[in-house]
């Protein structure tokens, strides 16, 4: 493990944390240090004779006139200049490598980065494109808990917010069949899906809900790993993406009172693979001219105009 000393600027920004009250775990978050560091420091400088400063030019005079006679990027890097002078200058003050190069960091001797046998090349993200869009969603709040979900969504008197589930069909098979319903006027829209990858489903209805103009204000899903990359869709549209809590299909009503109506056409156990999409076209159509009781006999098509 390589452990570095504490520059000024450190020390500076650890003393003005502390003066405004906050604790050494909370400053060691800020900084990205250990609070083990910040206590050390506290102590040391409290003490009544706190250590000098080493001139490095001085102490190791010697060393460093080797490093600058021999150092040679094409041939002679700083590892071996190091390696030599500890063999041939057994009694004379030297460092390890790591130092040397910390003293470059930080400009302390007369070695560039640039003169460097390696040019430093900007290190790449460790992050994936998956978490980097994760950090995005928490960052600007696009996928929130459905206990966040405002109010006037539950109303249901606005066109927009869209509940979306997936129905599967035989055990083992791929092909499933994406529902979208709107929580207004429950009209639904069927998708057929190939594949469960996150990254295809998100796609897929992306893609959907702007060829059909379908109007969309929030989303709402269970928490399926099927569904797991559609707060994509959601940063697209510029929308919320609402997630329910485990094991409580309730909180989709909607979408699961519809799903059960589509299994009146597709009954469980019945293979999704030969469906074609102009077939679950013809379903939603069937569907959504259906008489519904809850707005006194009338369609989804009359609510939607209706609204408008």
């Amino acid at each position: 493990m390589y452990y570095k000393h504490l520059d000024e600027k450190k020390k500076a920004q650890i003393d003005i944390l502390l003066q405004q009250g906050l604790s050494m775990r909370k400053v060691a978050k800020i900084l990205n240090i250990s609070h083990s560091t910040i206590s050390r420091y506290k102590a040391n400088k409290h003490k009544k004779y706190p250590r000098k400063k080493v001139d490095i030019h001085k102490k190791y005079e010697v060393f460093l006139k080797y490093i600058y006679d021999h150092y040679d990027r094409r041939n002679c890097s700083i590892e071996v200049c190091v390696s030599i002078f500890k063999r041939k200058y057994v009694y004379a003050n030297s460092v390890s490598v790591k130092q040397v190069y910390n003293w470059i960091n930080e400009q302390k001797i007369n070695i560039k980065k640039e003169n460097m046998c390696y040019k430093t090349r900007r290190s790449k993200s460790k992050i994936s494109g998956m978490m980097r869009h994760v950090m995005w969603n928490m960052d600007n709040k696009t996928v929130l808990p459905i206990r966040l979900r405002p109010k006037y969504i539950e109303k249901r008197q606005e066109i927009g917010h869209l509940e979306i589930d997936m129905i599967i069909g035989r055990r083992n098979e791929n092909s499933s069949i994406i529902s979208i319903v709107d929580r207004c006027t429950r009209r639904v829209w069927l998708i057929k899906a190939e594949y469960k990858n996150e990254y295809y489903i998100d796609k897929l209805i992306y893609n959907y809900i702007v060829k059909n103009n379908i109007e969309a204000k929030s989303i709402t899903t269970d928490n399926g790993i099927e569904f797991k990359a559609l707060g994509i869709t959601a940063k697209k549209l510029g929308v919320k993406l609402y997630k329910c809590d485990p094991y409580c299909s309730f909180q989709r009503g909607s979408n699961e009172h519809m799903n059960g109506i589509v299994r009146r056409y597709l009954p469980k156990g019945r293979t999704l693979k030969l469906i074609p999409q102009w077939y679950l076209d013809d379903i939603c159509f069937n569907i959504n001219t259906m008489p519904r009781k809850i707005f006194d006999f009338k369609c989804a098509y009359e609510i939607e105009y209706k609204i408008y």
